[in-house]
């Protein structure tokens, strides 16, 4: 077992992911809700720094072991609530004013902290095996690899773990778990680059009980029941477009399933008492998916479309977005005898489905550049409720 790492400065801890790149990510889990336990493995392809070592995002996660191509490989890893801040900028509080200033100063330096991978793994680096210039001729003609590529050293990383502690990024309810990894909080169920500038593809498979249904991020492949007594069912995702890992979404309940009458590439998920409300409210959802693609003169940006809905007392926020998938608080849901609700309601899943385009598949640069994909997802939704509020009135 890993022992905490010993403080390092800041320029040594950005020097160790300089260069890594993550180029596939695998994730098995399974799902145990009763005993609130999560465990599985992770597998990265990473192409690996000149120094040898890749630097990850893991919090609250006990790592059992690491192996890179098949070896084992050592690792250190150090909290991030271990690095406190000194007690300086707090002797000037001599105000409210001077206290709103430091605390704020002390939840930038927090954010600053998150940024730096805390899962230091060490590659060998030895350098990738040179490729016959034939070949590589021959690779460059197709048009599927460049020989910048050929040569990088890239490493299979494999991380055995399991959820010590579930703080934050996951929430359980009794019979319902979800995900929510906004604010950088991916990194609370499974190691990954939790950087929004890192994007890659992902396989994903999740083993849940018979009686559950695990939905998560990218195209339902298939699901099989294991072997276990009593049996319990793996769902097996799969997203073929390079999403950072914040997008990576999972919601696990004894969900009910409702296909759209329109689009089977558009599901809707809901807890069986919800299930007349959820199909009374979902049916205008294609109206607005098809006046997307004609606007923006492109189809959807991913395989498939999922709506969860939650209970509003198990969700963290009105809205959690994922790639492909997003989660709602069901309160959003009405029954056909309420009619004042029904605008403020598609207003709200058209914007969640146009922040597919805006904010998931393209992202922001930086946080201070969130505004305008933001504004651009309002803009859409917009276009759509003029139209479909003036076909309505014709």
């Amino acid at each position: 077992m890993a022992k905490p790492r010993k403080h390092k400065t800041e320029d040594q801890k950005a020097d160790n992911n300089s260069e890594a790149v993550v180029k596939h990510q695998k994730l098995c889990l399974a799902i145990d809700l009763q005993k609130r336990r999560i465990y599985g493995y992770t597998e990265l392809e990473v192409a690996v720094p000149d120094n040898g070592i890749v630097g990850l995002h893991a919090d609250n996660l006990m790592i059992e072991c690491v192996t890179v191509d098949g070896e084992p490989a050592r690792f250190e890893i150090f909290p991030h609530y271990q690095q406190m801040d000194s007690d300086d900028r707090w002797c000037s509080v001599s105000s409210a004013n001077s206290a709103a200033d430091a605390a704020g100063s002390v939840y930038v330096s927090c954010l600053e902290r998150e940024l730096v991978p805390n899962l230091l793994i060490m590659c060998s680096n030895e350098a990738a095996k040179p490729v016959p210039e034939q070949l590589e001729q021959t690779v460059q003609e197709n048009g599927t690899q460049t020989s910048s590529e050929s040569k990088q050293n890239v490493k299979l990383i494999h991380i055995d773990y399991w959820v010590e502690k579930i703080e934050t990024g996951i929430h359980i309810e009794k019979d319902v778990m979800h995900t929510n990894n906004q604010i950088r909080r991916a990194r609370c169920w499974f190691p990954c680059m939790d950087d929004s500038l890192q994007r890659c593809c992902f396989d994903l498979e999740f083993t849940v009980a018979n009686n559950l249904v695990a939905a998560s991020t990218g195209t339902l492949m298939y699901q099989v029941l294991t072997n276990d007594d009593p049996p319990r069912k793996t769902y097996i995702y799969k997203m073929n477009v390079p999403v950072a890992a914040q997008w990576v979404s999972l919601a696990v309940a004894p969900f009910e399933i409702f296909p759209d009458r329109h689009n089977n590439l558009i599901t809707h998920i809901c807890l069986s008492h919800n299930l007349p409300k959820l199909r009374n409210t979902v049916g205008f959802l294609y109206s607005a998916y098809s006046h997307y693609e004609h606007y923006l003169s492109t189809k959807f940006p991913f395989g498939s479309y999922t709506q969860v809905f939650i209970d509003p007392e198990m969700a963290v926020s009105s809205l959690s977005l994922g790639a492909s998938m997003n989660i709602f608080t069901s309160q959003i849901l009405f029954d056909e005898k309420i009619i004042d609700q029904t605008i403020d309601t598609r207003i709200k899943l058209a914007y969640g489905l146009a922040r597919q385009w805006f904010g998931v598949y393209i992202t922001a640069e930086a946080p201070n550049d969130e505004w305008l994909l933001d504004g651009l997802a309002w803009f859409l939704t917009d276009s759509f409720i003029k139209q479909f509020m003036g076909n309505n009135e014709a």
